[in-house]
């Protein structure tokens, strides 16, 4: 709600149902006061045979203001099955930290795990049949083309509150960072024309500013920049903000975004065992986008197992260097069961010490931090020079602050 988020990935889901054959509705449970009365109604009228829940997140992954979704899910779920007998299926984003993990704190029927707009209407199709397993890994493959329900989702209330809408241009991430949940995944294109249908589609009914959705948007350069010419064809005029990596940039790369009306750059940044020309690239990259006219935002994770805090320090100066507009600072790891680094840790004894509200059995389903440099060392640290926010501190997002 700090701003709320419409729910894209139900957009996409229902729409490939829609073209697979199914009868499909969305119940949007953003904005209502009393979510039971808003599923009765939807369950009377629409009388579904099995009910789709999405995950987009099992928490906030920030420490501080730390909240955790499952809980309010599992009640949503548990109201389902008993009330109406409906059987579930979970699935969205969140799902690939932990599928067996997950379907077994929600107590749902079935989970799927990854991308499932291609796969989910065949799931559907053969559930009356005998199938051998609960939960199913899916994945986009090709050029991927995909539809999507706009018109279920009310936008008018998301932009009074102060969301906007979002759009993606690829599933999946090639890069490895050791705490993400996404690293390495398979990695599809949209074909461009088509993510520009779905943003005139949304300019239609009133929308003008954008969020992406891609885990960074840079994962190819030369997608990238043929996105950007034929966005740029369309002389639309909206705003978006992205989220991008040190990698596959170049000067003529953020000319384009700036053309075609991005404003904000959140560059993901993270301390791990980086060598010089990581943080060269990163001061090009700042460099180069605030030379465009587009304003930089870093979220930096720092404070990994065997750092030495004048490492830290000496990170902290070349990130100042090339003046961002703001350096977003974060100590507290989440950990989550299929990271390399929890691997790491949980592993290690001398590193156990340091994790926060660890059950001490290898569960990571609730929010479990690794954290070697708390907040007071941290605000010695960056010695409350004002370009430095910690993260989570205060609710909201970089599309709202800057």
């Amino acid at each position: 709600m700090y701003p709320p988020v419409p729910p894209v990935g139900l957009e996409y889901i229902a729409g490939s149902l829609i073209s697979a054959g199914h009868k499909t509705e969305i119940v949007d449970l953003c904005f209502t006061e009393n979510i039971f009365k808003e599923i009765d109604d939807a369950v009377i009228s629409f009388k579904p045979d099995i009910a789709g829940i999405t995950v987009r997140n099992i928490d906030s992954a920030l420490f501080l203001n730390n909240e955790f979704f499952l809980d309010e899910i599992k009640i949503i779920i548990d109201y389902l099955k008993h009330a109406y007998g409906l059987k579930i299926i979970v699935g969205g984003a969140g799902i690939i930290a932990d599928p067996e993990g997950i379907l077994e704190y929600l107590k749902a029927d079935f989970i799927v795990s990854g991308p499932a707009e291609k796969d989910l209407p065949y799931i559907l199709s053969n559930l009356n049949n005998e199938l051998n397993t609960r939960i199913f890994y899916s994945a986009c493959s090709g050029m991927v083309i995909l539809d999507r329900l706009i018109s279920a989702i009310d936008y008018k209330k998301y932009i009074e509150k102060g969301g906007v809408a979002g759009f993606e241009t690829h599933k999946g991430c090639s890069s490895s960072c050791c705490y993400c949940i996404e690293a390495n995944t398979k990695v599809f294109f949209k074909n461009p024309n088509d993510v520009i249908s779905e943003i005139k589609a949304l300019v239609d009914i009133g929308c003008n500013h954008f969020h992406l959705c891609d885990s960074e948007f840079n994962e190819n350069l030369e997608y990238c920049i043929d996105f950007c010419n034929a966005l740029k064809k369309e002389s639309l005029d909206i705003k978006w903000a992205v989220y991008m990596k040190p990698d596959n940039f170049n000067k003529k790369l953020f000319q384009l975004m700036k053309e075609t009306g991005v404003y904000l750059i959140t560059l993901t940044v993270d301390t791990y065992k980086k060598c010089d020309m990581y943080w060269s690239d990163i001061e090009r990259f700042i460099f180069s986008a605030k030379s465009a006219g587009i304003k930089v935002v870093v979220d930096l994770l720092t404070g990994f197992p065997y750092e030495k805090e004048s490492e830290i320090k000496q990170h902290l100066d070349n990130l100042k260097r090339p003046l961002p507009d703001s350096i977003n600072i974060n100590t507290y790891i989440r950990l989550y069961k299929n990271t390399c680094i929890s691997k790491m840790i949980l592993s290690d004894k001398t590193l156990v010490k340091y994790l926060i509200n660890y059950p001490g059995n290898g569960r990571l389903i609730k929010p479990v931090f690794y954290n070697q440099i708390n907040m007071e060392q941290i605000r010695q640290i960056i010695d409350y020079d004002s370009i430095f926010r910690v993260d989570g501190a205060e609710k909201g997002v970089n599309y709202s602050r800057i």
